[in-house]
């Protein structure tokens, strides 16, 4: 559940991060930058957390 909500909060943060750049910059790509900067950080932080894929 923990890794969920860290994919999740990842997701939610960048992407809104993304999304308000979107809007106020009139820039489209800066939403789908977001959500997989969001993805890439949590998915660090889930590997940090837990330990190394082996």
């Amino acid at each position: 559940m923990v890794v969920l909500s860290y994919i999740l909060a990842g997701q939610i943060l960048y992407g809104g991060l993304g999304w308000l750049g979107d809007h106020y910059f009139h820039a489209g790509w800066m939403l789908p930058v977001g959500l997989i900067l969001g993805l890439a950080t949590s998915t660090y932080l889930i590997i940090m957390r837990y330990g190394r894929l082996e």
